[in-house]
């Protein structure tokens, strides 16, 4: 398939768009020399924007990385309660993996030692996980949660089961544990579930 540039369009955007639509079909990460016969350019002129596999990876990482996180200052936008917005950090991520699925698992599967070794994907992780802690210790404040909970264990503990979600979800499998539902439904029935877990009720504010 020809995908001849568009007078005006970037090679590394158009690059990295034709890339996710390859991972989308085959599941893998394509070579440089694919991309460029599907852009209609020599593979040396690619080279200038995308250097090699590792680095195709990381900007396709960058890009899924930052829909990520515009997808949750959206959803939590006009959320006040604690409980409210960690619900709606979890519909994003929900939102993020059905509708870029193929981002979702190239994030998800790329090895830690690439992942780490680049600032920004780091910075964008960090900061999520900043976020939650800070809104897990407002809840701990409020009285949403017991004083001596362990904060950083409950965010990996809410991590680990909304990717346990979500990939059931991308499964299509979700379907068989709230029948009536559609799978994107279910996944967020189970986080308003793990929600009602999470916090009490009726919270007594610290003194």
């Amino acid at each position: 398939m020809s995908v001849t540039l568009q007078p005006g369009q970037h090679l590394l955007s158009a690059a990295i768009a034709e890339a996710s639509r390859i991972v989308s079909q085959t599941g893998e990460l394509p070579r440089l020399k694919v991309i460029a016969k599907a852009l209609g350019v020599e593979k040396e002129m690619l080279k200038t924007v995308i250097f090699d596999r590792n680095h195709l990876l990381v900007v396709m990482a960058d890009v899924a990385l930052q829909r990520l996180l515009h997808t949750i200052t959206q959803q939590m936008a006009g959320c006040s309660s604690p409980a409210d917005q960690l619900e709606r950090i979890a519909f994003a991520y929900i939102d993020w993996a059905r509708l870029y699925p193929q981002e979702f698992r190239l994030v998800e599967q790329m090895p830690r030692a690439v992942f780490e070794a680049h600032p920004r994907l780091l910075q964008y992780e960090l900061s999520v996980h900043d976020l939650v802690l800070k809104i897990l210790q407002r809840a701990q404040e409020e009285g949403y949660l017991d004083p001596d909970e362990d904060l950083i264990m409950l965010r990996a503990m809410s991590h680990t089961y909304l990717f346990g979600v979500i990939t059931k979800m991308m499964l299509g499998v979700l379907t068989r544990w709230k029948p009536g539902l559609d799978d994107h439904e279910a996944a967020q029935t189970a986080v308003r579930a793990f929600r009602r877990k999470l916090f009490k009720p009726n919270p007594a504010p610290r003194k």
